[in-house]
């Protein structure tokens, strides 16, 4: 896979407790040479501070590139289930018709694109559901998302622009879930001369009671829409905590998922992939949704790496990132990468190793004076490590290493 991978914001102890918010997004910078944070919420944060930019958004582009090198992609959500956030102070109207509402949410955007200049910018999350609900007023939407676009591209001509749909309510594949009603026309409503790049969520547990039984097509009728125009899945993921939903749901139809995601995508102009939660969502809620996606995280309750977190870095983009230092007179070689026990390092001098987990913690340090080495990382999880090596002051090694079966 040649995109970048990522995932929604969501550090350990999410959504109450976002102290560990450095540690997670040091975590993404860390992965596949800058993965994506996708700051996902809506266009305001109080109907009292309309026109403002979000929190969270605004962290989002704000942290990167300094201190943390991630990429950073934000949405500016404006509906939450059947419940639309138009209303403002001074206008209750609670639609696309609410031109006050449309002033502040444009500004808003300018101010954004302005002053975060992000790498991805979404205005709308699953903005099809909106057709179902008022397909009239959906065309005010369109116009407005039209005029936002050319507005955002002055301010900002380097950020990619687009809305975000759910795959499975678009097409009416989701037979598990009681979306069997196709909605391409919320699509064909905009001028795709104004998309940069297509959002999607796609989640195939609403339609296949297993991860192998997804069609390696499934994804073929958008891809067939939008020709190579750049798509990105904003949200996916398989639940591994089984005790709702009639798919099937475990920690192994989640990581055979991962495997069928990046078949069905091969070979498709898709520049990001976000699973939805790298760790578990705390909530209290307990609804039916909340019990679903929480389970789709990649590590569960206990902050446990799930397998299919291993299964997922194994599709890493590492271009670009140094293997080693080799020059004429220094030859250093680390191999196989990735792989499933042994490491082996044959280096023509002594050199202190050490061997560092995703989120910084130091696992093995060790002082290799053989031509060659075979290092057994068999006591260690799965998933992604840093391999630094060095010879009295210098470093001679820096070499992102994946541990997977």
């Amino acid at each position: 896979y040649n995109g970048k991978l990522g995932y929604g914001v969501s550090p350990a102890g999410h959504p109450y407790d976002y102290s560990q918010l450095g540690p997670f997004l040091q975590e993404v910078a860390n992965t596949c040479n800058g993965g994506v944070v996708f700051g996902n919420a809506g266009w305001r944060d109080s109907i009292q501070v309309s026109g403002n930019i979000p929190g969270l958004q605004k962290a989002v582009s704000t942290l990167q590139p300094v201190p943390y090198n991630y990429t950073d992609m934000i949405n500016f959500g404006w509906r939450s289930g059947t419940t639309l956030l138009l209303r403002v102070p001074g206008d209750t109207t609670n639609n696309w018709t609410n031109t006050t509402m449309r002033s502040l949410f444009l500004n808003m955007l300018i101010h954004a694109a302005d002053s975060l200049q992000p790498a991805y910018l979404f205005i709308g999350n699953e903005t099809s559901r909106y057709w179902e609900m008022d397909s009239v007023d959906y065309l005010n939407w369109v116009g407005f998302y039209h005029e936002a676009y050319d507005s955002i591209k002055v301010h900002a001509p380097n950020t990619k622009v687009g809305t975000v749909f759910n795959y499975e309510h678009l097409s009416g594949q989701g037979e598990l879930a009681n979306l069997t009603t196709p909605y391409w026309q919320a699509f064909d409503a905009h001028d795709t001369s104004k998309i940069d790049v297509l959002g999607l969520t796609v989640y195939p547990f609403f339609h296949d009671t297993l991860a192998n039984d997804i069609p390696n097509n499934y994804l073929d009728p958008i891809f067939s829409r939008i020709g190579n125009k750049p798509l990105v899945i904003t949200e996916t993921g398989w639940p591994a905590d089984s005790f709702i939903g009639t798919w099937e749901s475990s920690p192994i139809q989640q990581e055979d998922y991962v495997d069928k995601l990046f078949t069905m995508i091969d070979g498709h102009n898709v520049e990001v992939v976000d699973w939805l939660f790298l760790n578990y969502m705390k909530d209290t809620t307990n609804t039916d949704a909340d019990k679903i996606f929480r389970s789709v995280a990649l590590r569960d309750s206990l902050g446990n790496d799930r397998p299919a977190l291993a299964k997922w870095l194994t599709y890493c983009n590492t271009t670009g990132i140094a293997n080693n230092f080799d020059n004429e007179e220094e030859k250093i070689k680390v191999y196989p990468n990735p792989t499933s026990q042994l490491l082996n390092i044959d280096t023509d001098y002594p050199v202190m190793i050490q061997l560092y987990n995703s989120i910084g913690q130091s696992v093995l340090t060790k002082k290799l004076l053989s031509k060659s080495n075979r290092i057994d990382l068999g006591y260690l999880s799965y998933g992604i490590y840093y391999l630094k090596g060095f010879n009295g002051n210098k470093n001679v090694i820096n070499q992102k290493i994946i541990f997977a079966p």
